[in-house]
């Protein structure tokens, strides 16, 4: 069975709606994700995803390489 780690990632840059939007479609597209809720205001992301199919480096990787910084939370 699949096993499913929820992560929360702090997430800088996002300004608005729509950027929050921009990092749930970019990292809901790997594959593993079960779920994307990134918050501008708070500037949290949080991510539900398979373990054994993605890793946070990965999901890291996906924020970044749209143009936001991430860090994972200890």
């Amino acid at each position: 069975m699949a096993e499913l780690v929820t992560s929360r990632f702090t997430t800088t840059g996002m300004h608005c709606p729509s950027c929050a939007m921009l990092i749930q479609m970019s990292v809901g597209e790997l594959d593993g994700v079960q779920s994307v809720v990134a918050d501008n205001v708070t500037g949290l992301t949080e991510v539900t995803y398979d373990a054994e199919k993605v890793s946070a480096d990965a999901v890291v990787g996906e924020i970044v390489k749209a143009g936001y910084g991430a860090e994972l939370l200890g």
